[in-house]
């Protein structure tokens, strides 16, 4: 029988530290022995393939690099007053800056905390996302720059909320210091939102070329990006009508068919 695994990041082999020893060891026993015995191998980024050869010694000949798409809702804006109902329900400013996702120390809030006293005032930042331990350190942060009034925090969001929230918001930011893929750079790409986000691992694929990308490291450097966009109304355009343009490659209608020639390729091997 034919077999073929997916494989969305080795993240605890580029950054052990954000794991637990023994996680570490389960997950490289796991995931090294399918990549070595699978017929085929599903990268759900170049970056992903780049470290299964490097760090499991496979043939790259074996690895297809098949992109994830988002929820369809993310797809399709919606209209002015379903979003006044949404800006009411979570009370979100008029003007302010998003961010999604787990907050833990490899997402790096803490850069975008750090920030944040270098971005024009009229700006708030929307947090969405699961607390970990790590929000304790970012809520401290907050507190040394006397940030409470500008930080928001959004817990236990209805995923039916969220396309909307997006939508909402002036820029999303996403500093991470490692990623599989990321896929809430592509559901702000499908919002039509602009996207500043961090070098060093994946994020340049799902962002594109027109998106902005600055060292997970250096606190001025994003807040310089972030100003330069929420500045210029023509940079902003640009970033979402090509964002806009280049996030299409996702969709279900070009990654499916790629999925299912993946798999009858392998099975006629």
């Amino acid at each position: 029988m034919r077999s073929i695994v997916t494989i969305h990041d080795l993240i605890f082999l580029r950054k052990p530290q954000y794991y637990k020893f023994i996680d570490r060891l389960i997950y490289k026993f796991k995931s090294k022995y399918a990549c070595t015995n699978a017929d085929r191998i599903i990268a759900i980024s170049e970056k992903t393939k780049e470290d299964i050869v490097e760090l499991y010694n496979i043939n790259p000949s074996k690895i297809d690099v098949i992109y994830q798409s988002c929820d369809d809702s993310f797809k399709t804006l919606s209209s002015t007053a379903k979003k006044e109902k949404i800006k009411e329900k979570y009370k979100l400013p008029d003007k302010f800056i998003l961010n999604v996702g787990t907050i833990e120390a490899r997402k790096n809030l803490l850069l975008v905390i750090k920030s944040l006293p270098k971005i024009d005032n009229e700006f708030k930042l929307v947090v969405v996302g699961r607390e970990t331990a790590y929000t304790a350190l970012v809520k401290k942060e907050i507190a040394n720059l006397d940030l409470k009034h500008r930080v928001i925090f959004l817990k236990n969001v209805p995923f039916t909320d969220l396309p909307l929230i997006y939508q909402l918001a002036d820029l999303f930011v996403l500093p991470s210091y490692y990623e599989g893929f990321g896929i809430p750079i592509i559901e702000a790409l499908y919002s039509n939102i602009p996207v500043v986000a961090a070098t060093g691992s994946c994020l340049e694929e799902a962002g594109g070329p027109k998106s902005i990308y600055v060292s997970p490291d250096d606190e001025n450097s994003l807040a310089n990006a972030i100003n330069k966009v929420l500045t210029d109304k023509e940079l902003q355009e640009t970033m979402k009508q090509k964002g806009l343009e280049y996030v299409q490659k996702f969709n279900n209608e070009i990654v499916n068919p790629q999925l299912m020639d993946c798999y009858l390729k392998t099975m006629k091997q």
